[in-house]
């Protein structure tokens, strides 16, 4: 399977999950254990996956005496960089994810606890961050979404390696080694078994084990725990608070993210608009009396002030001085939607529907509701309501039997 197989993989696997109602980093199962393998056998995947790769892991592991934290640290560091890429792939409206901020938990605490400055830098460029100040970095431009993908995918990929790493360092019994030998280790090595064999040999044949080199800077995670303009902050939150929901408004939809990506300790506890509704199996679809059908849109048409008003017996109050209330819009179809396309979310204030990437949306920011359509089902009669809502409120209004 060739890097842009595994690409177009990952990303039906990131939709799959936003249109569950989760955005976040790959949950696949399958397309984990399909990496896994492939990785294993072929180490230099990570090269066709990222350029820089190699640099990143050698720079975690440079220096640390135990290496087993140290991966566990870096693979958190992975994850998180992973995270911003999909937020701004899956929810590229949504202003707080554009800011990072270098003095947050999350920035502070898990990436530079694991990377240097310079690569963290130049990752998030690949984002399309730029620095903006000494405490921020923002998007200046944003970058296709298939460079987002593949930024997003090559911090899966790593992620695994270090699991991959790690698993290494359990069959051989000790992680005090230096990291170029486990390294040359796994870059010769075509399985895990083999890997712990050429390095068992390679400790036998040492009395004593080769100095490990010092680190050029401090990056451990315990160094920045009493950082003073981090207390009382979330500890691990890029943004500079909670990490917010996919979702506008945020008591709307919520995701509990799967606790091997995403724990509580990297975006904080109660953060996301999208927590606590993923919690309930029920979550993934929204309750019957929400969805559309032809009858209720009759109901509804009836029940408004203004139709009240005028089935009103001849002689009442209400009829002697109507006074109609204006009927809401319809709901209708934005641009975005081409012919066969269907909605993944709703405006309920400019009541229009939009793909998940619709640059529209921007305008509906600032405090409009966005709905997330989950399903095909749903979206396809959210559509037909449109549809319906077009004939009823461009034409003229039919009478009712």
């Amino acid at each position: 399977m060739g890097s842009s197989s595994l690409s177009e993989d990952y990303r039906l696997c990131l939709e799959r999950e936003l249109r569950h109602g989760r955005a976040g980093v790959c949950g696949d199962p399958s397309l984990r254990a399909v990496l896994w393998h492939i990785l294993v056998e072929d180490f230099d995947l990570h090269g066709a996956l990222q350029d820089d790769a190699l640099a990143l892991l050698t720079d975690g592991l440079w220096g640390r005496a135990d290496l087993a934290p140290a991966l566990r640290g870096l693979a958190r560091a992975f994850e998180l960089l992973e995270l911003a890429a999909v937020h701004l792939y899956l929810l590229p409206w949504r202003k707080e994810f554009t800011t990072i901020k270098t003095f947050s938990g999350g920035y502070v605490h898990v990436l530079k606890g694991a990377l240097s400055e310079d690569l963290l830098i130049q990752s998030f460029q690949k984002m399309g961050y730029v620095r903006r100040d000494d405490h921020r970095l923002m998007v200046a431009a944003p970058p296709p979404a298939r460079q987002l993908v593949q930024v997003a995918l090559g911090c899966f990929a790593l992620r695994l390696e270090c699991e991959i790493l790690g698993e290494v360092l359990a069959q051989l019994g000790t992680s005090m080694l230096p990291a170029e030998e486990l390294l040359q280790a796994r870059r010769a090595s075509a399985d895990v078994a083999s890997c712990v064999a050429w390095l068992q040999q390679r400790l036998a044949r040492e009395e004593e084990p080769p100095p490990v080199p010092p680190r050029g800077s401090p990056a451990r995670l315990d160094l920045y725990r009493d950082l003073q303009e981090d207390e009382g902050s979330d500890e691990t939150s890029l943004y500079g608070g909670p990490s917010p929901g996919p979702d506008s408004p945020p008591t709307e939809l919520a995701c509990q993210p799967l606790f091997w990506e995403q724990s509580a300790r990297l975006w904080g506890v109660g953060g996301g608009a999208w927590e606590a509704e993923a919690s309930s199996p029920a979550s993934e679809e929204e309750p019957e009396a929400e969805v559309f059908s032809f009858l209720s849109l009759r109901q509804e048409l009836l029940s408004r002030p203004g139709d009240l008003a005028a089935s009103q017996a001849p002689g009442t109050p209400e009829q002697a001085s109507p006074r109609r209330v204006p009927e809401p819009p319809g709901y209708q179809t934005h641009s975005c939607l081409g012919p066969g396309a269907l909605p993944a979310l709703c405006c309920d204030t400019c009541r229009q529907l939009h793909t998940a990437h619709c640059a529209a949306l921007a305008t509906c920011r600032p405090g409009h509701p966005l709905r997330a359509l989950h399903g095909n089902h749903q979206r396809r009669l959210w559509l037909q309501r449109a549809q319906v809502d077009a004939l009823l409120y461009d034409a003229p209004r039919p009478a009712w039997p």
